[in-house]
């Protein structure tokens, strides 16, 4: 017997919100990687923040040739308004966030939307991922960690690659907005929001979902000083204080950059300037700690 109408239940739309920014040389990868997924019932968002190169040419010819894809162009005050400029406007139940430069697996939202709905409890799932380089050669696999672990691991990074998440739209009621004020890491507040605030109702796909790539102009290596500055904020919001690591792993970034003996005036002032505002988000005893370590470092020992 053929099911009835009643017994046939149509696939969750899938809303995909993409920033984007002069991206050309990625941006055609990134769409591709979502149109041509095995789960047709999608829908992608983007929102360009006025981009100068072929990025607008691209998403006119991609939406002329498949009406999931949806655009607009303005100037924006960075990504996480793009992004909540995008989010304002997807119609699915599930959506996902894929960056301009980012790809998914095949079968990556059709993963993510059986772990919803096999579990409604969930409110999101998010998966493994790899770090890819400009060429999208294999870097390495992201340190991902489970849904499972203790909040503190925080501390240590973000353990939750942004393209591999997928959330419920209830998941925007409840946690509102991306913090526009953060320009790097608005990821990582939004994920420590939502462990904070149902950690147990998040899933985990243990396949390679997507792939983050890295190159020059990502924020990840364009915006070291603000993602350690960000992440250290964000955990004293959020967690009580941040450990003096995040501040020093920048610090051994920028010395690897030269020879300390060979540090000029503008390397160490910038440097001392940045421990001053990483030192508001430590305690007593880390702010102590972090200013002998960026001594012994700046002195070669």
């Amino acid at each position: 017997m053929s099911p009835s109408k009643q017994d046939v239940v149509e696939p969750a739309l899938v809303s995909i919100v993409m920033p984007s920014l002069n991206q050309d040389k990625y941006i055609g990868a990134a769409i591709d990687s979502i149109l041509a997924q095995d789960y047709a019932n999608v829908e992608l968002v983007v929102a360009d923040g006025g981009s100068t190169d072929q990025t607008l040419g691209i998403l006119s010819d991609y939406s002329s040739r498949d009406a999931r894809l949806r655009w607009s162009s303005r100037p924006d005050n960075g990504p996480a308004q793009a992004l909540n400029i995008a989010l304002a406007q997807v119609r699915g139940t599930i959506i996902g966030w894929l960056n301009s430069d980012d790809l998914y697996t095949p079968g990556a939202i059709r993963r993510a939307v059986d772990e919803l709905h096999k579990d409604p409890r969930l409110l999101m799932v998010y998966g493994q991922a790899e770090h890819v380089d400009k060429q999208g050669e294999t870097l390495g696999l992201y340190p991902t960690l489970m849904p499972a672990t203790p909040v503190e691991k925080f501390k240590e990074g973000c353990f939750i690659c942004q393209p591999s998440m997928f959330f419920r739209r209830t998941v925007r009621v409840l946690l509102g907005n991306l913090d526009e004020t953060l320009k790097a890491s608005f990821d990582f507040d939004y994920w420590l929001r939502a462990f904070l605030a149902f950690q147990d109702r998040i899933g985990f796909v243990d396949v390679v979902q997507a792939k983050s790539r890295l190159h020059d102009d990502c924020i990840t290596l364009r915006m070291r000083r603000s993602v350690a500055l960000e992440g250290m904020e964000i955990l004293s919001r959020h967690l009580g204080s941040a450990p003096k690591e995040w501040f020093l792993t920048y610090v051994d970034e920028l010395l690897l950059e030269g020879e300390t003996s060979e540090l000029g005036t503008a390397r160490r002032e910038h440097l001392v300037e940045t421990a001053t505002l990483a030192a508001k988000w430590l305690s007593p005893d880390e702010k102590n700690d972090m200013e002998a370590e960026l001594l012994r470092r700046l002195n070669g020992n």
